[in-house]
């Protein structure tokens, strides 16, 4: 762990809600009388109420609603802290698209949602699924200029569609098979009925040759991918996943947060942490053997919030936000469940505290776990765009990534990483680059190219901390993703003692642990329909213009927009030449974002020797969507280079090795481009921060 590094169905309202259109029969041959054509239905007011959730209910949630003409009938509705919102009276004609931002545990993200009528329109996971299953399209397009609501027909069918599948999963919840996404009750937090249904799968939304959904169980096996009318796949549901009492999730990190007032009532042997986490609990750490036992994690937890993230002070007070269930192992006496752990500091800003976090259910109560596996391995998926503002004929450069992020652990050598298709396909290898290096390195083909190697006896480590897996361009990464798609983004990551990944080594009695992927790049041909951001016109002149004095301080205000006009981006980063890593001369300032932000000013200083207004510059903006995965877009400003090529030479691919620059891969930008090996630039991670709490291998973040 490491702390502070940093989707709808319509209402099926029964017959008497739908207009039937029948034709009377007859012998007659008379005329028929002229029909007077029917005048337009003048606009009514409706009331408009539901639950935005995703088992978890959203927090910090906004609304925003279009009828069905696209105009804007309602926005920044704000949506409750259990998950509910009243949208009051809207004017306009249904059917209404409705749209959720906010986050679910720590990423920011939307969810979609059709209101064929009056009364009830949840917005989940699950209603986006339907409008993609709907339109063959990604849900977010719902809300575009243009666009317009599918029609009930589609929707019904996208609904029957995913209830098949999902058969297993709505029994599991004590719901019927019919159950409708859209006007069905629905408590968040309860975790129960509906709400289970949001906790036990993750339904994610792509972009392939076409729109379509995936869908993986976190209290059974399998993978579903749907397009529309078309399953692949199959999920079940444990049996045993039947007696886990998820409610109590709830109560769990309601303690936490009581007891996160103070120092006192953090190590208050009452009401303190160590009555809520496990006696056996576990926490990596960076630079140490980690934290063991109850009280020791609880220990290490409360001084973490007495000292914060080194930049921000104390956090006594912060909130845990509710947490998103990830999967669940229900196969041993005490069940063990993945789960964000995230917190809403005073400020109101919400931080991913830490990853591969667990909670065990034992003595009938949820306990806190702490690290879930007995070695730290994280896996989630990145992607960036780059682009020379000066100068519009230099092509737009983008890569996507996956990184693997697993502690260098004693006696284990090699990890091999396999997917879950039918050969069960070796796609990466990682070793030991030194024994001071503390994540295992990427096995590549020379030690030099972004190739990977997946023989054990043939291939050459780049340098230390090497995490991130390059994907290539065209077909090859687009075949290596679609794995992921049709067979699940779960990793089977196997330990072995020797580097030839011949002796398979077991910790606590296993030596092979599976591993899920937060979030998944798009095909290539899909990147640049991604939400990357533009920048105004004034802030790429004022990019431009960027000159400061050798040893002089000032600011850099950078403004953007979005095509889908909800994206948002947590970090922003401004750089000059060189590697743009936490602690470079050459980062410039860095500041955090609210997701709703669309402009921002940043104090910077001059680098070594000064900068001139032709020098290489870069303005970063940096975040994670609702799935995890990291996005970074980059834009560059060198006037005083050719045109036709990327500043620097270009961003070199995540995790790459030329000596480009990037966001930090720790507590910088959200993605990025790096030196191989250099743990101090994005694409690896941050070797630790000041912080004096649990620190460890993690995913990528921020």
């Amino acid at each position: 762990m490491r702390l502070f590094d940093r989707s709808f169905v319509p209402s099926l309202l029964g017959a008497a809600a739908l207009a039937t259109l029948s034709a009377c029969g007859g012998g007659s041959d008379a005329s028929a009388p002229p029909v007077t054509p029917t005048p337009p239905v003048a606009p009514t007011a409706t009331h408009l109420t539901g639950t935005a959730a995703v088992g978890a209910p959203m927090t910090q949630g906004k609304l925003r609603i279009l009828d069905s003409t696209g105009a804007v009938v309602a926005h920044d509705i704000a949506i409750n802290a259990d998950g509910t919102y009243d949208a009051g009276e809207l004017t306009g004609t249904g059917p209404w698209r409705v749209e959720a931002c906010g986050y679910t545990g720590a990423n920011y993200g939307c969810i979609y949602a059709v209101a064929q009528a009056a009364g009830t329109a949840n917005v989940t996971p699950l209603t986006s699924a339907m409008i993609t299953l709907a339109t063959g399209q990604t849900p977010d397009t719902l809300m575009a200029d243009g666009a317009s609501a599918p029609s009930t027909t589609a929707l019904n069918a996208a609904q029957t569609q995913l209830q098949t599948g999902l058969a297993g999963t709505l029994n599991d919840a004590g719901v019927a098979a019919n159950f409708d996404f859209t006007t069905g009750s629905l408590a968040a937090g309860t975790r129960s009925g509906y709400d289970r249904i949001l906790d036990a799968v993750n339904v994610t939304t792509g972009q392939d040759s076409g729109a379509f959904v995936q869908v993986q169980p976190r209290l059974g096996d399998g993978n579903l991918y749907l397009t529309t009318g078309t399953t692949t796949g199959s999920i079940t549901t444990s049996p045993a996943a039947a007696a886990l009492p998820l409610g109590g999730l709830e109560t769990l990190f309601n303690k936490m947060t009581a007891a996160a007032v103070s120092a006192t009532t953090c190590t208050d042997p009452g009401i303190g942490l160590t009555t809520v986490v496990s006696s056996d609990a576990h926490m990596s750490m960076d630079d140490s053997g980690g934290l063991d036992g109850g009280a020791q994690v609880a220990a290490g937890l409360c001084q973490f919030f007495g000292h914060g993230d080194g930049d921000s002070g104390a956090m006594w007070g912060s909130k845990f936000v509710s947490p998103v269930l990830g999967r669940c192992d229900v196969t041993g006496t005490d069940p063990l469940c993945a789960v964000s752990f995230a917190i809403q500091a005073t400020d109101g800003s919400v931080q991913d505290v830490g990853s591969g976090m667990g909670v065990v259910y034992r003595d009938k109560h949820w306990q806190f776990y702490g690290d879930l596996l007995p070695i730290a391995i994280n896996a989630n998926a990145a992607v960036q765009r780059g682009v020379r503002v000066d100068d519009a004929s230099t092509p737009v450069q983008y890569s996507r990534a996956l990184q693997f992020d697993i502690a260098r652990t004693e006696g284990v050598a090699c990890a091999v990483l396999k997917s879950r298709d039918d050969a069960h396909s070796t796609i990466a290898i990682y070793k030991v680059y030194s024994p001071d290096g503390q994540r295992m390195s990427l096995w590549t083909s020379d030690g030099m190219s972004n190739t990977v190697s997946t023989d054990p006896n043939v291939g050459q480590l780049r340098g230390s901390d090497d995490t991130w897996m390059q994907l290539p361009t065209g077909t090859a990464g687009d075949d290596l993703i679609r794995r992921f798609y049709h067979w699940g983004r779960t990793i089977d990551v196997s330990l072995f003692s020797d580097a030839g990944c011949g002796t398979p080594v077991a910790i606590q009695g296993k030596s092979t642990f599976p591993v899920d992927i937060d979030g998944m790049p798009p095909v290539d041909s899909a990147m640049p329909s991604l939400a990357w951001g533009s920048l105004t016109a004034d802030t790429v002149t004022a990019l431009e213009s960027l000159a400061l004095a050798d040893g002089t301080t000032g600011s850099f205000t950078g403004s953007w927009t979005f095509t889908d006009g909800v994206t948002g981006f947590e970090e922003n980063t401004v750089c000059s030449a060189g590697n743009c890593g936490d602690g470079s001369d050459v980062r410039l300032g860095q500041t955090r974002l609210h997701p709703g932000v669309r402009t921002n000013t940043t104090p910077i200083h001059a680098p070594a020797g000064g900068l001139a207004a032709g020098d290489f510059k870069m303005f970063i903006l940096g975040g994670r969507d609702a799935s995890g995965m990291n996005i970074e877009s980059s834009f560059f400003s060198c006037t005083s280079q050719a045109a036709g090529q990327m500043c620097g030479q270009g961003p070199a691919p995540i995790g790459g090795t030329a000596p480009t620059q990037g966001g930090d891969g720790g507590n910088g930008g959200s993605g990025g481009v790096c030196n191989a090996g250099d743990n101090n630039c994005a694409g690896n991670t941050n070797p630790g921060t000041t912080n004096p709490g649990p620190s460890a291998a993690r995913k990528h973040s921020h």
